[in-house]
This record gives C-alpha cells, structure tokens and sequence, in this order.
C-alpha cells in the first residue's frame, strides 16, 4: 500500500516501473495499473528460486536502468533486488523496514546477517520509524551505510473528505468503537474485546468494529462470543471504504503489541477526526507524540484500556480536542507529500534525476 501511495504521488514527477515480486501482489494489480506507470512486471503465480527471482529483476533493471531503486520488501527478497540493482549499475537504493527485529535469538541472528548483508550492498536499511530503527541498532552490528528513520504517509484529503462525508450521513445513534488491522497476533484483538465487554457494562449501547482480516480471526470470533460481546461486534474484514467507516466511529482503539512498526491505521484515524486511545508501545507513543495526539494505555492492561474509552464516549469536548491536536500532527508528519519529499531526499539529494524503479513484496 505503501508503494502504491507514493506511485500514485509520482506519477505526474517520474517515470516508474513498478516489480511486484510476490504473487500476492496481485490483490492491488488494478490500481497499480490505473495509475501512470512506465511498466507493471509481476512475479509468476509460483514460487521460484532466488536464483530465477535475482535473474529476473536484474533483467528488469538492466533494460530500464533507473536512477534510483525503492524497495518495499524486507529480507531476503530485498537482498536479492539490492544485488540484481547493484550488479545492473544502480547507485540509488534503499530498503523499507516495516517492523522491528523479533526478539527470539534465532530470528534476531538471521536480521543481523540481513542486516549486515544489505549493508555490504550499500543499501541502507529506512526504518519506518524511529522505534523500529532503534530495534535495528539495538541488533548488535555496527551499520556501515548510515541509515534514517523515514515515516509512512496517506492521502490527507481524500480520507478527510470521505469520512466527513460518512459521519454527516451517519444514522446510527450508538457509539461505536472501532479498529482497524490485520487480524495477527502481532495485534492484540484480545484485549479490546475483553476491554470493549467491560465498557458495555457502562455503555451497553457501544458497538465495535473490527475491521481487517487474519489468522487470527476465528480465535477472536470465537472469543467474542464467549464474553457475550458477539451480538454488539462486528468482524467486517478486509474493506476498500476504511475512510468512510472510520467517519462513522466514534473512539478509534488501536490495541497492539511491542512489534508494532508503525500503526498506518492510527494516523488514517487521525485524518479522519477520530480520537483515538493506543497502546503504549514505541510505534504508538512516537505517532501520538508521546500522548498529546491520543490516549495511550499500558499493553495488555483490559480494565484501563476499558476506563479511557468509556471516558472518551462520555467526553464530546475531550474527543474533540484531541481529534484536532490528532489532525494537526498528522498534517504535519505523515501526509504522502512529506513521505515523498523525504523518499526524494533520501534517494536524490540535490540531483534533478526523474527515473524511479519501485520493487514491492507483500
């Protein structure tokens, strides 16, 4: 999505080519391809060795010979774009790093070699967050490219006016909860459900929305229905309107765990105008800024996450302050424009180049 954002703000400033190396990517191949794009090359349906992965890519690299080389997969499959757009002559490279290092000794073993691997190429490694980046420094091996902490960015505008759209023809009188992520135990769905069953006790009106798909989907179903919370929750998953059922909400409850990289949905709900009560893991604290933007809550802490909701439903002036400080930092921050300009910078730096190769994976 990520990628697809910035193609879409270049399109008028670059000439693209887009590689889509995994054959998920295929679930956005329609709007990559209703956008400007020099080429859209997609990976075969099945899985091929990264000897054929690396000799595909470079082929592509070789015959369009971009300025520059954004990769937005992170591991292996970025290794093996680096090298093909190293060996093909490519100066301009960099990777996006989307979550931090596991923790397991193991995991964390394999992200050193990655790391350390990626370096050797001159590829520097943009953390999507100053949390994330300090998870990789913490990795143990001194980096010899210098890398940068790069955020993410939405489409202010579009999101603004569509939720305010859906709020003005909002019919529903009961408050609603919502969240929106991909249902994996990296999130904690598990605590704003216990949580929400807490605020029904005051609230029995609320409603919740669960937005967003997973794994972990039937566990959380499941758990619904054995708090007796089924009936007041709704699972829509995966949705294409998330702005405009982002408008019809109420508090936004971004129930995480510490892997959390970024959080994109947070600063979706802070276009939208929707207050929001987070987690307080590094990834939340740094895009709320510390609190100011947004209520955070101790991980896994039910009782309290339940307290702050009820608060925020029972508070209008509350909600409303803190959606306006929400929308003025997200304005400022992560709007696609500054992403880009930041990308542009770190890319370009003073060169007028306009050629832009974007590899992405799922």
């Amino acid at each position: 999505m990520m990628c697809l954002r910035l193609a879409h703000h270049w399109q008028t400033s670059f000439e693209q080519y887009v590689i889509a190396c995994a054959p998920s990517t295929r679930i956005l191949e329609s709007e990559f391809r209703s956008i400007n794009l020099g080429s859209l090359y997609i990976g075969p349906s099945k899985s091929r060795s990264y000897l054929w992965q690396w000799s595909w890519i470079y082929r592509i690299m070789r015959r369009h010979r971009p300025e520059a080389v954004l990769i937005h997969c992170f591991g292996i499959p970025h290794l093996i774009a680096a090298a093909a757009a190293r060996i093909a002559g490519i100066h301009s490279i960099a990777a996006w790093a989307g979550n931090p290092p596991p923790k397991r000794k193991k995991m964390r073993r394999r992200f050193q070699i990655i790391r350390t691997a990626s370096d050797l190429l001159g590829c520097p490694i943009v953390a999507c967050s100053a949390g994330v980046g300090r998870e990789f420094d913490a990795l143990g091996f001194k980096p010899f490219n210098k890398s940068r902490t790069l955020p993410n960015g939405i489409n202010l505008d579009l999101i603004r006016r569509e939720a305010r759209r859906a709020n003005r023809s909002r019919t529903n009188a009961h408050p609603v909860i919502g969240m929106v992520s991909r249902l994996d135990p990296i999130k904690d769905h598990r605590t704003l459900l216990e949580g929400f069953a807490l605020v029904r006790l005051q609230r029995p009106d609320a409603k919740l929305w669960i937005i967003g798909d997973g794994p972990s989907r039937p566990v959380l179903e499941a758990l619904a229905a054995e708090l007796g919370i089924a009936t007041s929750t709704n699972f829509f998953g995966t949705r294409t309107d998330v702005a405009s059922l982002l408008g019809a909400m109420d508090v936004f409850a971004f129930s995480t765990t510490r892997d959390e990289g970024f959080g994109i949905a947070l600063i979706e709900a802070m276009a939208a105008g929707v207050p929001i009560v987070a987690s307080d893991v590094p990834a939340c604290r740094e895009v709320l800024h510390g609190g100011e933007a947004g209520i955070l809550t101790p991980t896994a802490d039910t009782y309290l996450l339940a307290q702050n909701i009820t608060q925020l439903l029972n508070d209008n002036e509350m909600r409303h302050r803190l959606a306006e400080k929400a929308y003025r930092r997200v304005q400022k921050e992560y709007s696609v424009e500054v992403c880009a300009e930041r990308w542009e910078d770190l890319l370009f730096g003073s060169s007028n180049s306009r050629y832009l190769g974007l590899p992405c994976a799922s």
